[in-house]
């Protein structure tokens, strides 16, 4: 009897974990689509993808404080101007009080994420090629000094557009995302993606951008 509940603990945790990893490649294509708008048209996107994301912002991801019971005039401007003035998100965040905490640890904290699996990914608009942070990072030298990184990641892998993704996480029908695209000296950007699950579906709610070049 022991063993038939313990097989049945086992099984039942691992269909939960395929579940939850074919959740975060919904939420993870949904960027690449929505977001990056990549692999939607009839030519091929190439894509260098980072393995594994390492966090390069010491967990400095915060977009608003917690701490009071509301949400201060600084903060709803930082987030109307990085969310391109996004009102219903920001309308709900200073009426929703459990909404706004949510929100708040979904945007804290993005270290330890997982390798990501490129072939969990792909489809016949998008051909990934994986590559690691350090391998990635390796190319531009010591103190970002090394000469023409993009033109040898060019001519590497016959593509400048660099994606990485965090760990998914999630609190109730809401989820978050740091994704990163890097694609040139002064070019790529840096957002943390907000979802929503409405009726069995999930779908982006906002995104707030953490950084621009």
């Amino acid at each position: 009897m022991l063993k038939k509940l313990l097989l049945t603990i086992l099984l039942t945790s691992q269909l939960a974990f395929l579940q939850t990893e074919k959740t975060d490649y919904e939420l993870y294509s949904l960027i690449l689509s929505e977001q990056l708008e990549v692999g939607t048209k009839s030519t091929v996107d190439s894509i260098i993808l980072i393995e594994k994301f390492e966090d390069k912002f010491n967990n400095l991801y915060e977009v608003f404080g917690s701490k009071s019971d509301s949400i201060s005039s600084s903060d709803i401007n930082f987030l109307s101007i990085n969310t391109g003035n996004d009102t219903i998100f920001i309308k709900r965040l200073i009426k929703e009080t459990e909404f706004r905490k949510s929100v708040y640890g979904l945007t804290s904290d993005f270290g330890l994420s997982p390798k990501i699996k490129a072939n969990l990914l792909a489809s016949d608009q998008l051909n990934f090629q994986s590559i690691t942070s350090k391998k990635y990072y390796s190319f531009f030298g010591k103190k970002f000094k090394r000469k023409n990184p993009w033109k040898r990641i060019v001519k590497k892998y016959g593509t400048r557009k660099v994606i990485e993704f965090s760990k998914v996480k999630y609190n109730g029908n809401l989820a978050s995302v740091y994704f990163g695209i890097h694609c040139g000296g002064l070019c790529g950007n840096g957002r943390i993606v907000i979802f929503e699950k409405v009726n069995g579906v999930w779908d982006i709610l906002t995104s707030i951008n953490q950084w621009e070049s």
